[in-house]
């Protein structure tokens, strides 16, 4: 699959060759009853248009797909969007008989609690090295070091958060994260790390034990480029 527009009845038809889905709005649950009660289902009455935006691969049997859906102007109940389109990751995993199942993420609003999906792998290692621009940017986050934390970004890096809203440059990184950093140092547990040439996606727990996908990309200087965060 390419980056751009999708068909949506062949993203339905995919999602119903599901074993289970775990969606923000049902819980893990059989496919038709995610097409039945989600609004992130792709129904053609629902979203106007969904388009692909990134494929990350790993040498495991993890696949995540990166979308933006935009509401029709039919579909009510969704958070606010800041920008085109609603984030929606979807992490499709194979087990070792074949069959699929999918995780789907997007915006902290769908939901206010969501039970954790993937146990915390004490063991997974986030960075490459003690030294590397995520083991730092980590440290950096868990003791909420602010000028540590934007040291670890390219000058025009950016975060997106779930709702779709994006801060860009580091005057508006700075401000986006005083304000996550009000509350204490953010430490994040990893329970799956996906390596896609300069992507990085993890599928964690933040504190409080909510599941989310953070997915990185490093900039030119191989500092971080980019964060997209789905809930």
């Amino acid at each position: 699959m390419r980056p751009g527009p999708v068909d949506l009845g062949v993203l339905g038809a995919r999602l119903r060759q599901q074993t289970e889905i775990d969606d923000p709005i049902t819980g893990p649950a059989d496919p038709l009853e995610v097409e039945a009660r989600s609004k992130l289902w792709p129904h053609a009455a629902w979203w106007a248009r969904i388009e692909l935006e990134q494929v990350s691969e790993g040498s495991g049997a993890r696949r995540l797909e990166e979308y933006r859906f935009t509401p029709a102007s039919t579909l009510g109940g969704l958070p606010a969007i800041h920008g085109p389109g609603l984030p929606v990751a979807i992490m499709f995993e194979r087990s070792p008989n074949g069959a699929s199942r999918a995780r789907i993420y997007s915006a902290r609003a769908l939901v206010a609690q969501r039970a954790p999906m993937l146990p915390v792998d004490e063991h997974l290692q986030p960075a490459r090295a003690a030294d590397d621009v995520l083991g730092r940017h980590f440290a950096a986050l868990a003791r909420a070091d602010l000028a540590a934390t934007l040291e670890q970004f390219e000058e025009d890096g950016y975060l997106q958060l779930s709702s779709g809203e994006i801060h860009r440059g580091r005057e508006h990184l700075r401000i986006e994260l005083a304000r996550c950093f009000e509350s204490g140092g953010l430490e994040l547990r990893f329970c799956s790390r996906m390596q896609d040439g300069p992507r990085t996606a993890f599928e964690v727990h933040l504190p409080g034990g909510r599941p989310a996908v953070v997915v990185y990309e490093r900039g030119r200087s191989g500092r971080i480029g980019a964060v997209r965060l789905y809930l």
